[in-house]
């Protein structure tokens, strides 16, 4: 059960993408807001409504993709999950893939057509078109255009460049956030 700020969440991602046809939001959480079941109902309901949405959720370090893909098990226990991250010696792509971003970088045509890519800790991803994220997330689009990303951060932020969505080569397109720190 979902408490009612991280339902608040799922719902402002989803009016977001009602009210944008194209673009990628970033969805600011404070930490402890509970990312990893936000993520898990979200993608669960997504999958559910849309049998045929194929999700792909990356992040940086095994102990994420550990807990998300935990997390999701919670929430859906026969969900069709895979897992690909060679420092967690696994390598399976399912209809929703939780992954290392090192493992999957040059792996696009591998993981195939995806329709949702859910990126944790999203401040990482470079504000310039270049690196590992920005990367495979490219080859992705190539293979479908109408991918839409969402990003998940505590932190909008950037030092040496601000606000993770303004610029000119920028990955995201607005912030939503849903929940205070309060």
């Amino acid at each position: 059960m979902l408490r009612p700020y991280q339902q608040r969440a799922i719902d402002h991602l989803y009016e977001w993408f009602k009210s944008n046809e194209s673009g990628h939001p970033c969805l600011v959480l404070p930490t402890g807001a509970g990312k990893s079941h936000i993520i898990a109902a979200f993608v669960k309901h997504a999958v559910k409504s849309w049998p045929d949405t194929r999700v792909l959720m990356l992040t940086h370090v095994k102990e994420l993709i550990e807990q998300n893909a935990e997390k999701m098990r919670q929430h859906w226990p026969n969900a069709p999950l895979g897992i690909y991250s060679a420092s967690l010696n696994r390598r399976n792509i399912d209809q929703i893939t939780f992954g290392g971003v090192q493992s999957l970088r040059s792996r696009a045509a591998q993981i195939g057509h995806v329709d949702l890519v859910i990126v944790d800790e999203c401040h990482l991803i470079s504000h310039k078109d270049e690196g590992a994220y920005r990367s495979l997330i490219a080859d992705l689009a190539a293979i479908n255009p109408r991918l839409r990303v969402i990003g998940l951060t505590a932190t909008p932020f950037r030092l040496g460049h601000g606000y993770i969505h303004v610029g000119d080569d920028v990955l995201f397109n607005a912030l939503v956030e849903p929940v205070s720190i309060e």
